[in-house]
Order: C-alpha cells, then structure tokens, then sequence
C-alpha cells in the first residue's frame, strides 16, 4: 500500500509542477501579445512619416494588433491563467500535508487501512480543488510543459528522497 501513496503523491507532485509550467508558458504568450500591441501602437505613431511609404504594411499591423487587443481579454486560455494561479497555492498547502503524511508512513509501520484513508482523503481534497478552480474545464496537453513539469518533477524527487 505504500507504494500506492508513493504514486499517488508522485501524481500529484506532477500536477503541481504542471500547473506552473502552464502558468510560465500563458504568461509569457500574454506577455508577448501584450509587447506587440503596445510596441505596434507606438510604433505606427513614431513612424508617421513612413506612413506615406508603406500604407498598406502600417494599416495592417495597426488593424491587426487592435483585433488582438480587443479579443485578448475573451481568449480562453486567460481564464485558465487565472485559475491556475489560485490552483497553485492551493495544490502547494495539499502537496505539503501529502508530504507529511509520507514522511510519517515512512518512519511509523501504518497499517494498509489507515494508508487507503489517507489515500482518499487527499484524492477528495484535489478533486474539490480542480471542481472549485476549474469547474469543468481541463487544462490542455501542451507537450513543452508536460516535458519540463516531468524534469521538475524527476528533480524535486531526486533532491527531496534519494537514498
């Protein structure tokens, strides 16, 4: 049984690592929307005088980055963004209980009852978490933060329980 809590806490730990990683990578797509808009704004003004030159370029960048500004704030992804922020800080207080709930199987002989209690427990919590943050929606499969919440997730293991 307590290699069924040590998947289960190695499950969780993913999430959480998962979770941030699609917070990194949101933030900066915003950052970078964001970057893009404004600089196309100044830009079109400081280069006025070159509007006589390329029209047909500047009305383009202008128009586009003004569909972006106005449909930036609708982009489903920046909901999620919001989410995982609360889901972050939750997820960490339940990884930290989690944690020390390990630490205590692996000093005192639980039995497998008390472990599958524990098991559910935390199961309930994380599934109140993802109802309460997420209310139905899921968070894509975007392999770059699938592969760097795996390393993260690797290190934090090696560094926290090698023997």
């Amino acid at each position: 049984m307590r290699e069924t809590y040590w998947d289960f806490y190695k499950k969780i730990t993913y999430q959480f690592f998962y979770y941030k990683r699609f917070q990194i990578f949101f933030t900066a797509i915003n950052n970078g929307v964001s970057a893009f808009c404004g600089l196309t704004a100044l830009s079109s003004v400081a280069a006025w005088g070159l509007w006589k030159s390329y029209p047909l370029l500047w009305s383009t960048l202008i128009c586009a980055a003004q569909l972006i500004q106005s449909a930036f704030p609708k982009m489903p992804y920046n909901d999620l963004l919001c989410s995982t922020k609360f889901m972050i800080c939750s997820l960490d207080k339940l990884l930290l209980d989690i944690r020390h709930s390990w630490l205590a199987i692996d000093v005192h002989d639980h039995t497998d009852e008390y472990i599958l209690k524990l098991i559910a427990k935390y199961e309930t919590q994380y599934s109140e978490l993802v109802s309460q943050f997420f209310s139905g929606t899921y968070l894509p499969e975007i392999k770059y933060c699938e592969k760097k919440a795996t390393e993260e997730c690797i290190s934090y293991f090696n560094t926290n329980y090698s023997r």
